[in-house]
């Protein structure tokens, strides 16, 4: 067999830490890249035009799919919906740029990551990433064809710090965040066992009653949480936003709804109801340890574990 030149393209993984919801409104949004990663490796060589895929989660297999070229028909996988969404995402990047996979060959794909994509931390987004660099196409153009979303998530799949992120006529706006918070280790990432899907719930969400009032005080919320200098600033703002969105998308707090006797706050990241959430202490890390072990939550990142 004749290979080609191997490419390999990387792309990060993130957390929103604040203007879910309303960052879909111009709301100022807080997203951090964490050290979690998707890379895909593309190899060419003679065989049936087609792409030949593969995704691994610390290196052992869980997704395979063939598709034949030019069509991109699905001839085999062993997970039909993520190879309908895959397909999807290749057709929708050639439509970007019409010399992608044109080559007639074979294209052998490995997609690794290092995390759980059930973890909701951004498969879908540095997939999506990953395959525009690939395609030498524009990730936030790609993203748009594919979801209805902010677009938060593909800025931090290629940053490697911290964004303020907003939407300005319905494009991407975001600079660098001087968030380098000097209370971290009393910060917290703990998974609630329950995957969202952020696009239905997103979509599921009646922002029509949003003012003016609540994108500015998000906005200036996002803001005090960068540049925060003690836990009690970064709690107070912390239970603001749970405040106000609360009030809007009609749905009750996380802490009020499972932690209401936590000693710290507990603040919803990205859509609510599943995923991560954020936690801020005072109290000590074995007490968070066991707080939320003894409720069966087991996935639990100090913040410099992960950022």
């Amino acid at each position: 067999m004749n290979f080609r030149e191997m490419k390999s393209f990387s792309s990060q993984t993130k957390l929103m830490i604040s203007g879910e919801y309303l960052v879909l409104k111009g709301a100022l949004a807080l997203a951090i890249p964490l050290k979690f990663k998707q890379e895909i490796s593309v190899s060419e060589q003679s065989g049936t035009p087609s792409v030949r895929w593969k995704s691994l989660i610390n290196n052992n297999l869980w997704f395979h799919t063939t598709l034949i070229l030019p069509d991109l028909q699905i001839i085999e996988t062993n997970e039909l919906n993520l190879a309908e969404t895959l397909q999807k995402i290749l057709k929708a990047a050639k439509l970007l740029n019409f010399s992608f996979l044109g080559s007639s060959c074979e294209y052998q794909v490995n997609s690794t990551m290092d995390f759980d994509p059930a973890w909701g931390i951004g498969s879908s987004s540095s997939l999506i990433s990953n395959i525009a660099y690939w395609a030498n196409c524009d990730a936030f153009e790609l993203n748009n064809l594919i979801f209805n979303g902010s677009g938060y998530d593909i800025a931090s799949a290629r940053s490697s710090s911290p964004i303020i992120y907003k939407l300005e006529d319905n494009k991407p706006s975001f600079r660098e965040a001087n968030f380098h918070p000097r209370f971290n280790s009393q910060l917290y990432f703990i998974y609630l066992n329950r995957k969202q899907n952020s696009m239905e719930s997103v979509g599921k969400a009646d922002l029509s009653g949003v003012s003016s009032k609540d994108i500015s005080e998000i906005s200036a919320i996002t803001l005090g949480l960068e540049k925060a200098t003690d836990l009690l600033t970064f709690r107070i703002l912390m239970d603001r936003h749970e405040e106000i969105v609360s009030k809007i998308i009609q749905i009750k707090t996380v802490k009020s709804l499972f932690f209401s006797d936590f000693n710290g706050s507990v603040k919803s990241l990205g859509a609510w109801g599943g995923d991560f959430v954020l936690v801020a202490t005072e109290a000590s890390e074995e007490y968070v340890r066991n707080y939320f072990i003894t409720r069966n939550l087991n996935t639990i990142f100090r913040y410099d574990e992960i950022i």
